[in-house]
């Protein structure tokens, strides 16, 4: 019986995979628009930019023929009624909307709207024109097929399939973020649904929560978000959209997980391109200086104190080492571990050690702390 329907499944996929080959919006669209007259295929033209140009107002096609914004919205509304009318139309109607709706369902009955183009229009391009062209296609001509969801305060603008339990979709983003809170941090997808599969939510809802289902669920969401690195979290931390130059410091180092030169790190800043913005190295130096969750570890080089770099110069790295070891160490020993904290060359570190207000050398050769207490002194 699996076997049975492993080849059903491979059957489908393969009729859907040539039907999106064969889905060309332009094309389509094209071919319709040969039907209306002249002044109506211009104004259709404008209005959704089947040229691929950017839509034009009523206002401003007005003003072109020199008639009222009205008599244009007249003009539109009846090319349209021509075109859902149509013989030829009523031809394709049916395999556009098994073409669309099939993607749709596939990923849970609802997707948001570039997530669709995106699918659509994967084995074609997926430039302006083709994406103007498929969007009057769902807007004007499928209208009553599949249904626009207009962008509300939690959920994105999507498309549907009639009698979408909308409901459902929010108490899907609604525990995918109580996972999200738990784990307090960026999350890569997989972890992200693995955690979500373990939920008793999902036990109970697992037929209608297909990986695609809960991709599309998360997608069409405002409150969740990917940051660059493709790991998911709440829109309002600044690891997942990071506005500020501290937090897109951050996130340079966390995926590089390693001290970074200033340079480096406004390097990378600008091939991620977490906005439109420029960064520039001076601004960025500042930032790491004026930070504490920033440490200078080399000349120009930082990285995070949460990897347990602590602020200072290499003496006060000496100390520190000292103290925590509470007995005498070679000098070999503390430049190794000195090194550990530090991106210096090991002459830096010698020349730290001849501090005498600091540091005293030992008979043996090994350093302890001048204001060491006795019980140290007795270990020499």
């Amino acid at each position: 019986m699996d076997e049975q329907n492993s080849i059903l499944d491979k059957v489908i996929t393969s009729k859907q995979t040539t039907e999106m080959q064969e889905f060309n919006p332009s094309e389509i669209v094209s071919s319709l628009l040969k039907y209306l007259t002249s002044k109506e295929e211009e104004v259709l033209r404008r209005r959704f930019g089947l040229d691929g140009e950017t839509n034009d107002t009523l206002e401003s096609i007005g003003k072109l023929y020199q008639v009222t914004r009205e008599r244009i919205r007249q003009i539109e509304n009846t090319a349209i009624k021509k075109l859902n009318d149509l013989g030829e139309f009523k031809k394709i109607a049916n395999q556009l909307e098994y073409t669309i709706s099939n993607v749709i369902r596939k990923n849970g009955g609802s997707m948001e709207e570039d997530a669709l183009l995106a699918e659509l229009l994967k084995f074609s391009s997926n430039n302006s024109l083709n994406r103007n062209c498929t969007l009057f296609i769902l807007e004007e001509l499928l209208a009553k097929k599949i249904l626009n969801i207009n962008p509300i305060t939690t959920l994105k603008k999507s498309w549907s399939l009639p009698h979408v339990d909308l409901d459902f979709i929010g108490e899907t983003i609604n525990k995918i973020k109580e996972v999200i809170k738990e784990e307090n941090k960026p999350i890569p997808i997989e972890k992200l649904l693995d955690k979500f599969h373990q939920t008793s939510f999902y036990q109970e809802k697992k037929e209608r929560l297909t990986e695609e289902a809960i991709i599309s669920y998360i997608t069409i969401s405002r409150e969740v978000d990917k940051n660059p690195f493709g790991e998911y979290g709440l829109v309002e931390w600044g690891s997942i959209n990071p506005r500020r130059m501290r937090d897109k410091i951050y996130l340079i180092l966390k995926k590089e997980n390693k001290p970074l030169h200033f340079n480096k790190i406004t390097e990378l800043i600008n091939k991620v391109k977490f906005d439109h913005r420029i960064a520039y190295a001076p601004t960025v130096h500042n930032e790491l200086i004026l930070n504490n969750d920033f440490v200078l570890v080399g000349r120009g080089i930082y990285a995070l104190q949460e990897w347990g770099y602590k602020p200072g110069v290499v003496a006060d790295v000496l100390v520190e080492i000292l103290k925590n070891t509470n007995q005498p160490l070679t000098r070999e020993e503390l430049v190794n571990k000195v090194l550990e904290q530090r991106v210096v060359r090991k002459n830096t570190i010698h020349l730290a050690l001849t501090d005498q207000s600091k540091f005293k050398r030992l008979e043996d050769k090994r350093y302890t702390l001048v204001a060491a207490d006795p019980a140290q002194e007795k270990s020499k």
